[in-house]
């Protein structure tokens, strides 16, 4: 046909302009980007929880749980300055490196048992080699005879006995309250040991360390 044309020349089209620039655009250049943008979402995306609002949070509440380990050790150790500072019966060397401290009540099976058994352990192995120093709390929390049996170890502590008497007092245990440490028989126990009991009935009968022992049991409750 007359009005068909037919050609064998590629058919080329005006290199579009940017806004007025004399520059082409290099559209490889705009692929490779378009493709970087898809991976950079892509990752992104699969990574939320490393880099989005869930890590953000995961972080936070790592942060807040390490102030708060850090303030309760802050706290543990100011209170047991206090503790050291207030327990008045020691032994072993006081520049150990580790200092143990001994909450008990003379009436308590569960004390008994420790002082007998682990206790004496901790003494012949770290106390007499100097790697452990351990003192004494009282908290007595099983009634009136465990307040005088506190009382009579603290009175005995006078005259230089403190840890012998403990001793005894948690080997002769007979029940809780049932007249094993009424003051007649702690002052009994004074005499066998060899105390002057005129000073040791004295201090018994006063009540001379009440206020002391209550400040120990005060601050074992914090």
């Amino acid at each position: 046909m007359d009005d068909q044309i037919e050609t064998n020349e590629a058919i080329t089209y005006p290199e579009k302009k940017l806004g007025g620039s004399t520059g082409s655009i290099n559209w490889a250049v705009i692929s490779i980007g378009l493709i970087g943008l898809l991976i950079g979402l892509v990752i992104g995306y699969m990574g939320r929880g490393v880099l989005g609002p869930e890590a953000t949070a995961a972080r936070g509440t790592q942060t807040a749980a390490a102030v708060a380990m850090q303030t309760r050790s802050a706290a543990n150790q100011e209170v047991m300055k206090m503790v050291i500072a207030q327990a008045r019966h020691f032994r072993g060397d006081p520049n150990a490196p580790v200092t143990l401290i001994e909450f008990s009540d003379f009436q308590c099976p569960y004390c008994s048992a420790w002082n007998n058994d682990a206790g004496m352990k901790i003494e012949q192995q770290y106390v007499e080699s100097g790697k452990v120093q351990v003192g004494y709390f009282h908290f007595p929390f099983l009634g009136q005879e465990s307040l005088d049996a506190a009382q009579a170890a603290e009175c005995a502590g006078e005259q230089g006995k403190f840890w012998e008497f403990h001793n005894s007092l948690f080997s002769n245990q007979n029940g809780e309250n049932q007249g094993a440490y009424s003051k007649d028989n702690l002052k009994a126990l004074a005499a066998k040991m060899g105390l002057d009991t005129e000073a040791f009935n004295s201090c018994l009968d006063v009540g001379k360390y009440t206020d002391i022992i209550a400040q120990q049991v005060q601050l074992a409750r914090q």
